[in-house]
């Protein structure tokens, strides 16, 4: 029972920093979930609570974010999280569990020693995407699908075209596909079970009240600060997980 406890609180986290970000919830579902459940039942978790958590995002923004700009960029991600996750269902435990400790090692570096670049409000983004948008939306995919992680990729290149509002805006709309995509992976390939259902009904109440609560927090909170906790909870995970 203790554990379902845990995974509520985790969620109500993970689901806070979405609420003001758009992005965070693999990175604090996987990092910090790994430490009590088996890595690969955490990476088909996530997927399946991406999924309600972006459902539940959808009409949180008044802002609008162009049909031809995210739509193919969407594409290329649900390829990449169906090979990422297909990929994890032949790979071994051990290797697998090495590899994304070697993955939460870069990211929590990434988180405290970066600055995500600054973009003007009154920037204007492109009317559509292009090849290289697509390639990246393909790349975080598959990261997502495998490691659970592809904030690190996206953040850095697509906050050159969007702001604040904008970029969480263009998150939430391509990680629900995305999330679709693993999900439906995972239910395919025999991965998805009765006891990570229950794992995500449990997360249901912290992720409502997270969301809550990251949004009313979306002006107000310094994002220097998660990016901070957020490096030293992977930077943890990432030890577990290679020793």
């Amino acid at each position: 029972m203790w554990e379902y406890l845990v995974i509520a609180a985790i969620a109500f986290l993970a689901f806070y920093i979405k609420g003001i970000t758009g992005t965070g919830v693999g990175i604090t579902l996987v990092a910090l979930c790994s430490l009590i459940i088996e890595p690969k039942t955490v990476i088909v978790l996530k997927a399946f609570v991406a999924v309600l958590g972006g459902l539940a995002m959808v009409r949180i923004d008044p802002v609008s974010v162009k049909t031809r700009f995210w739509v193919p960029v969407a594409g290329l991600m649900i390829i990449g999280s169906i090979i990422g996750a297909s990929l994890l269902k032949i790979i071994d435990k051990n290797i697998f569990e090495i590899i994304l400790g070697c993955t939460f090692l870069i990211v929590s570096v990434w988180f405290l020693a970066f600055q995500p670049r600054k973009t003007s409000e009154n920037s204007k983004m492109p009317d559509q995407s292009n090849a290289l948008d697509c390639a990246v939306g393909g790349i975080s995919g598959f990261l997502g699908g495998f490691v659970g992680v592809n904030a690190p990729i996206l953040i850095p290149y697509f906050s050159r075209y969007f702001n604040k509002n904008h970029l969480r805006r263009f998150l939430v709309l391509i990680f629900i596909p995305a999330a679709l995509a693993e999900t439906g992976t995972f239910i395919v390939n025999g991965m998805f079970t009765k006891q990570i259902f229950l794992y995500g009904l449990a997360m249901v109440p912290g992720m409502a009240l997270g969301i809550y609560f990251g949004n009313k927090s979306f002006h107000k909170i310094s994002e220097t600060w998660f990016r901070r906790i957020l490096g030293v909870f992977l930077l943890i995970a990432s030890v577990k997980l290679i020793l």
